[in-house]
């Protein structure tokens, strides 16, 4: 069947700062220069589909409401010049049109659309018998909305409940990109509004964030987060959601961001038969404009169904459970079909695409079974390298300049976080989250973003089974990865993504070895076998004078300054430095006993430790 798009909600002006080349502003605070353009998901949706058949004979079909006058005027107009058919558009007197403005130093969005005359329309003034019948031989309408319009306003909510209804009487398909919007209302509300809905969709679209957030409200345990966007856990929540919501498809989109400005983009689409994704298609991208990739992404996904009668077909819903990764099918290529739609509509400024199906065809056979890059690969990684290589220089220097780095062994994550907190107040420089801690991510998370300028939060007992990690690390904001022995490939993969490698040696050949490899910093352990003496022994030798030699294992605040003496730049210190009761729960007779030893002695004498330093530092 050929389908005839039909899209719901409300388009607004935006204004996003430009730069004011050329422009002579007055000496005023709040003054420049700001790019108008228009956008509104729906509208948008539409207008990607537009593009890519401009000559199409059932153009997409845009429902909203308009006020008559100049700015009206403008929204409609950008509609009618992108072959957006609006003739069931309504305008009405003495209103309005909602407006956004993106405000950069606040890293936010204001919305101005209250009073808009799409949030204050008359639902009856719509028609949607009308509208969602099909005339006899008609192509049939496909319904696409969002979570955005139920939230605009009391009136949006009805029009958009009688549109979803009137559908399903009359056996349209609908789509639904969830796309809740904080600043209209909580996620409570919305997912009260749409839940009765949902097994009816076609496809329900989320980001991977609302997802999350909507599993921990419904009481699905989460053990995912977005910098685990390619681990399979994410394919089991998925998985797990779709069924227990009784979806045809759920779909979600992944996008992650190098130092680079680099976006690598994929999407899952889990259904009974298990997880469709392009996780292992990526495609890599630098956005020119942070709006406009997820409409895109839905006309794509929408367009590569109407194409493909097989893949649109998926039956009934099922409370079947399917886990299981599928790289290969005609859905992956659909979904990369919108993974690309979504990155070259990216490519330009503004919410709308104006990708043609010939430029999307062009890149597609170009790149059959492989990875698209749409930036200059290879200025893209010379300018990686050196960001890289900055950020491992600047973390050597802040560890150099540490004294000591603090290693939290944690069976109480809750307590690893608050004592984390507790040593940067006491002038603590680095501290190691080890990994067999009790939920090391959240530890080193929450460090890492707390951690004040100067600080380096990283992570320990990297062994060979946890390499892997390494991205989700340093995704997660981890600076430098301490290790027991070497890891097979340990050094390179901790390199690769900015995190400095501290691989493990104990005898001159061990550790001048680590050095030849590329260690920058390397771990004497267990240092307690060597010994101070032994250390100075060791860098008498002018050559390793070379070596950023931490002793790690024995150290304890006593025979610290012995250690500092002997050469040591900085040392590692577990319990004599972090305290006891981080490994305890709390509650626990042992807790309480740890506890009230570091209320008594541990805290004056870590404090006694940083204060040492620093002035041995000066």
């Amino acid at each position: 069947a050929t389908f005839r798009l039909v899209a719901f909600g409300e388009a607004m002006v935006r204004f996003a700062p430009v730069a004011a080349t050329g422009v002579d502003l007055p000496d005023e605070k709040g003054c420049g220069v700001f790019l108008r353009t228009v956008g509104g998901d729906e509208l948008n949706v539409c207008v990607a589909i537009a593009q890519l058949d401009r000559d199409s004979k059932t153009p997409p079909q845009w429902i909203s409401v308009l006020p008559t006058g100049p700015m009206g005027d403008v929204v409609h107009a950008c509609g009618a010049h992108a072959g957006v058919d609006l003739h069931h558009v309504l305008r009405v007197p003495d209103s309005d049109v909602g407006i956004f403005t993106v405000i950069p130093e606040l890293q936010a969005v204001h919305y101005q659309r209250r009073h808009s005359a799409f949030a204050l329309h008359n639902p009856s003034s719509l028609n949607w018998d009308q509208i969602l019948t099909s005339p006899a031989g008609g192509t049939k309408p496909w319904l696409h909305m969002t979570g955005i319009t139920p939230m605009v306003s009391p009136a949006a909510r009805t029009s958009w409940k009688h549109a979803i209804e009137r559908a399903y009487d009359l056996a349209v398909p609908v789509s639904m990109d969830f796309n809740h919007r904080k600043q209209l209302g909580t996620l409570a509300d919305l997912w009260a509004t749409m839940k009765p809905y949902v097994s009816r969709l076609e496809v329900l679209i989320f980001s991977t964030g609302t997802l999350c957030e909507l599993a921990a409200l419904e009481g699905v345990p989460v053990d995912v987060s977005a910098v685990d966007e390619g681990d399979e856990r994410w394919l089991s929540l998925m998985a797990t959601l779709r069924s227990r919501w009784l979806l045809r498809r759920l779909a979600v989109c992944f996008k992650r961001r190098d130092a680079d400005g680099v976006q690598r983009r994929w999407s899952a689409i889990a259904m009974a038969d298990g997880v469709h994704t392009t996780a292992k298609l990526p495609i890599f991208h630098r956005p020119k404009d942070e709006c406009g990739g997820g409409s895109a992404w839905a006309a794509g996904l929408l367009d590569g169904l109407w194409a493909d009668p097989g893949a649109r077909a998926c039956g009934e819903p099922s409370p079947v459970v399917a886990r299981a990764p599928i790289y290969d099918s005609s859905l992956v290529q659909i979904i990369r079909h919108a993974d690309l739609l979504a990155a070259l509509c990216q490519e330009t400024i503004g919410d709308h695409s104006h990708v043609t199906r010939a430029e999307l065809r062009s890149v597609e056979d170009a790149h059959k079974n492989k990875d698209i890059f749409l930036v200059n690969i290879e200025e893209s990684k010379a300018a990686s390298r050196v960001a890289l290589a900055t950020q491992l220089d600047t973390t050597l220097e802040t560890m150099r300049n540490a004294g000591v780095v603090a290693i939290l062994r944690a069976k109480n994550a809750n307590s690893a976080i608050a004592r984390g907190h507790e040593l940067f107040s006491l002038g603590c420089r680095a501290i190691e989250v080890t990994l067999d801690s009790a939920d090391w991510r959240r530890v080193l998370k929450e460090l890492a973003a707390a951690a004040p300028a100067g600080v380096a939060v990283g992570v320990g007992t990297v062994m060979d089974d946890t390499v892997a990690l390494l991205p989700e690390i340093a995704a997660l904001g981890g600076k430098f990865a301490l290790s027991p022995i070497n890891p097979t490939g340990f050094i390179q993969a901790c390199h690769a993504v900015g995190v400095l490698a501290v691989p493990s040696g104990l005898s001159s050949n061990e550790l001048w070895d680590l050095h030849r490899q590329g260690a920058r910093m390397i771990k004497l352990f267990h240092a307690g076998i060597v010994g101070p003496s032994g250390l100075k022994s060791m860098l008498s030798v002018s050559p390793l004078q070379a070596l950023n030699l931490l002793p790690s294992g024995g150290v304890t605040p006593e025979n610290l300054p012995a250690w500092w003496d002997a050469g040591a730049r900085i040392v590692g210190m577990g319990t004599n430095l972090a305290g006891a009761d981080i490994n305890f729960a709390e509650g626990t007779p042992e807790y309480a006993a740890a506890a009230e030893q570091w209320a008594k002695t541990g805290r004056a004498a870590a404090e006694k430790v940083f204060a040492a330093w620093s002035q041995r530092a000066k």
